[in-house]
């Protein structure tokens, strides 16, 4: 099929971020088509684990942003009108060594300053809350309110409602060119045909750097791979996921981290599936490119990782690994305004928070279109906060 129509906005990327982009506008009246190299939710938001943590936020925009996500899911199941196996959980991140857990007791400080609801938790409680937990724990970071959906079902009912509401939405379709007259984007040139568009979302994920090229801009994202490793479902395993402090170095810092992980800065990452029974253990941060494969070094990495914190874990059989790309920005996620030519904006960076920042990136977005592309994030994000206290 060839076409040349007009829209008014073309988004770059079918995973959870482009997804919500296109659900938020069309919902404001605008014309929308995505553009997707493979299929819907293929990339990123296919190796997710779907959760929604504001434990793992750093104090600032990071957070802030997470706080209004999280919120914004609450309700997120009935406006898209299908269950998301959305599921609060609880989530804690054990610190095993004294670095660790001044690392987590500075940052709790600030989260609880800007109003998330986190504590410091003893070495003791961290084992109530989580019973495999036999190693090493000093502490841990508490947040009860942090949960998991299914990113397989987020992101399809997101691209479901944005179709139902007129969205054009174009699976293994290429974009090769992003055209621009007078210093503005005009149109994308793509394997099926021109889109004549007043703006394009950049929401291509760890390919974002080099759609950027083709509106003039530069974008320090890049693939950032994470394994991680399935174990079979088990009915009687705790929910309350859990993280190792030197995760939380290796997204924030991670020079920092290198040298006491190695090249593969594997970290104690356990989460069990509320919908499914299974249990994720990771994960990896390697820059390995484009790479999608898994590796002995690195599944045995995480098993290694994972049973020194939860021992019993050795029990239980592994049933398959997966890799994934997660975009990554040293600056965290890059939203709006970020160079080019009037009209592009961009929806990127999130590393491994796609899922959780999926809601609150597509509203950022669409009021950034609707109002001629100048939002403030910070602005925005307190407009949000106060009609939630209203």
């Amino acid at each position: 099929m060839s076409f040349n129509k007009d829209t008014d906005v073309v988004v770059i990327g079918g995973g959870v971020i482009g997804c919500a982009v296109a659900y938020y506008l069309v919902k404001r009246g605008a014309r929308v088509t995505v553009v997707e190299r493979f299929g819907i939710g293929n990339g990123s938001s296919a190796a997710n684990t779907g959760s929604i943590n504001m434990a793992t936020k750093k104090p600032g925009i990071a957070l802030s942003l997470g706080m209004a996500s999280q919120r914004l899911y609450g309700g997120l199941a009935q406006e898209l009108g299908c269950d998301l196996e959305y599921t609060v959980t609880g989530k804690l991140i054990v610190a095993e060594t004294e670095t660790e857990l001044a690392y987590i007791e500075e940052m709790c400080a600030g989260q609880r300053t800007a109003g998330a609801p986190v504590e410091i938790v003893s070495a003791a409680r961290c084992r109530e809350l989580n019973s495999l937990l036999e190693g090493r724990v000093l502490g841990g970071l508490y947040c009860p309110t942090d949960a998991q959906s299914n990113p397989f079902l987020v992101t399809q009912a997101y691209a479901d409602a944005a179709r139902n509401r007129g969205a054009r939405i174009m699976t293994h379709t290429a974009v090769h060119a992003i055209e621009t007259a007078d210093g503005r984007v005009i149109a994308v040139a793509t394997s099926q045909g021109r889109l004549r568009a007043d703006w394009v979302v950049n929401a291509a994920g760890a390919y974002a750097a080099e759609i950027g090229k083709m509106a003039g801009a530069v974008h320090d994202v890049r693939p950032w791979r994470g394994q991680l490793v399935v174990l079979e479902a088990t009915e009687s395993l705790p929910v309350v996921g859990v993280s190792g402090a030197s995760q939380m170095l290796s997204k924030h810092a991670p020079a920092a981290a290198d040298g006491a992980r190695g090249p593969l800065k594997a970290a104690l990452y356990y989460c069990r599936r509320p919908f499914n029974g299974t249990v994720l253990l990771g994960s990896t941060y390697e820059f390995a490119g484009y790479d999608l494969r898994t590796s002995q070094e690195g599944v045995a990495g995480i098993c290694l990782c994972v049973t020194r914190a939860m021992p019993r874990l050795r029990k239980l059989n592994a049933v398959r690994s997966w890799a994934g790309l997660r975009p990554h920005s040293p600056t965290g996620p890059i939203l709006g305004r970020a160079g080019g030519a009037d009209g592009y904006l961009v929806a990127t960076g999130h590393g491994g928070d796609g899922m959780a920042l999926a809601p609150i990136t597509g509203l950022y977005l669409a009021e950034t279109i609707a109002r001629g592309g100048n939002c403030d994030l910070p602005g925005f994000l307190e407009e949000l906060k106060l009609a939630a206290a209203a």
